[in-house]
């Protein structure tokens, strides 16, 4: 018996009182952990004071101390009294102090090896490799006009849901489940996904009570030409014949996860999220009615490919990751540097300003006459010609002023906002 072995069956023996009394009745999921990244028995979980003990990679010990020590004495990191749930330290404090930042993190990482590297979407799924975050604490850290999805505001909006997580529950575990979420790509931290390549990362947060949490987007009925068949797939950087997320030909969503059925969950046309950083609620997103989402175009526009009106549709789906980075960017809600096969022009400095058109322009033809043809000389025109000042003015606006999630100008609808002499959707 290998002292891995060993030390294994020591913890079980000693466990076991506890563990007649915390195993579910249904089956523990086994295989799954072991198909996970945390479970990798080559590239999984191995805590450096654990490993030195002769516990082998992957094994539960490494985040699990169900005595708060292990052979009479806690490993690294010693909080010197048991943490919730059984791990080797609190699970979350604030928005740069949490348990998975002690592996997440390039330097001084507790993995062995002394760092994890996680890059971002646009990275990742865009293949825009020119981005140098490499962690995930670091994407969390971004401040205005950056941002980052803020931690304690998620954890305490899962409490408040009826989908089983604790007051205390690390706000990761929102969106992965640590004992099935895989890499995407697997075990290859510095490149870009691939059709061979391919992981599945999330689960939903209301499927959270279900035994076992299933990961979302691993079966083919949780993508996004299951969602929609509208769905056009993005360009990849620098490319007009590969596409996200894994530089394939495929464009109908068929190997991209069903984004939009999970971020909803959480950011629907119903929830009420507060939002520290934004001193408000977030804007409800009505991702059924919007025009970027379910919802039908009113009238052809100039767009640049692959979303052109020669395909004949006014209703293309957006997957919410065509925009969005997860975790956190340096631009304002979490905007992607690198959007449709390009980096953006510039930074997004402000919510407000004029540099949010370099997010609409990677879509959305830039020509001012362009701009000027579709709200006024259409034939489903938004606003009448000669009326500038009831808008704008007289002089340009940017386009965040009218166009965001759930906007509709005039009366009535989610976040209504009284711009124009109109009611129409806007976004």
């Amino acid at each position: 018996m290998s002292l891995s072995q060993r030390n294994l069956s020591v913890f079980l023996a000693a466990a076991s009182p506890i563990l007649v009394i915390l195993i579910p009745a249904s089956p523990v999921q086994a295989g799954s952990y072991l198909l996970s990244a945390h479970g990798d028995s080559a590239n999984g979980v191995s805590r450096t004071s654990t490993a030195a003990l002769g516990y082998a990679q992957g094994n539960c010990a490494h985040c699990h101390e169900p005595h708060a020590s292990i052979q009479g004495s806690e490993p690294a990191p010693a909080d010197g009294s048991p943490s919730s749930f059984l791990l080797f330290t609190t699970p979350f404090t604030n928005q740069s102090t949490s348990l998975c930042f002690d592996c997440h993190v390039d330097t001084g990482s507790r993995q062995t090896g002394g760092a994890i590297t996680n890059r971002s979407y646009a990275y990742r799924a865009g293949g825009w490799t020119s981005d140098t975050l490499n962690d995930v604490k670091e994407s969390f850290a971004f401040t205005s006009p950056g941002s980052s999805h803020n931690l304690s505001d998620i954890q305490t909006f899962i409490a408040s849901q009826s989908w089983g997580y604790a007051a205390d529950a690390n706000p990761c575990v929102a969106c992965h489940n640590p004992h099935a979420a895989q890499g995407d790509p697997e075990n290859a931290p510095n490149a870009a996904k691939s059709s061979t390549t391919r992981g599945w990362l999330i689960s939903r947060p209301s499927q959270h009570g279900n035994n076992p949490w299933p990961l979302w987007g691993d079966d083919a009925s949780e993508r996004m030409n299951s969602y929609t068949s509208a769905y056009q797939a993005p360009y990849r950087f620098g490319s007009t014949t590969a596409y996200e997320p894994d530089g394939s030909t495929t464009q109908d969503g068929a190997n991209l996860t069903d984004f939009v059925t999970f971020c909803t969950d959480c950011h629907n046309a119903t929830n009420t999220i507060y939002s520290t950083n934004l001193g408000r609620n977030l804007r409800q997103i009505d991702w059924a009615n919007e025009k970027h989402g379910l919802g039908s175009a009113d009238e052809y526009i100039d767009m640049l490919p692959p979303y052109t009106a020669g395909s004949g549709s006014l209703g293309y789906v957006l997957s919410c990751l065509d925009c969005h980075e997860p975790h956190g960017s340096s631009n304002p809600y979490l905007l992607r540097q690198e959007v449709n096969g390009g980096a953006l022009a510039g930074a997004i400095t402000t919510t407000t300003g004029s540099t949010f058109r370099y997010l609409c322009e990677r879509c959305h033809d830039n020509t001012t006459n362009t701009w000027e043809a579709i709200h006024h000389f259409t034939n489903d025109r938004a606003y009448a010609r000669r009326a500038c000042s009831t808008c704008h003015g007289g002089y340009p606006q940017d386009c965040s002023r009218c166009h965001y999630h759930g906007a509709i100008t005039g009366s009535g609808g989610v976040n209504q906002t009284d711009y124009s002499p109109t009611n129409r959707r806007t976004f």
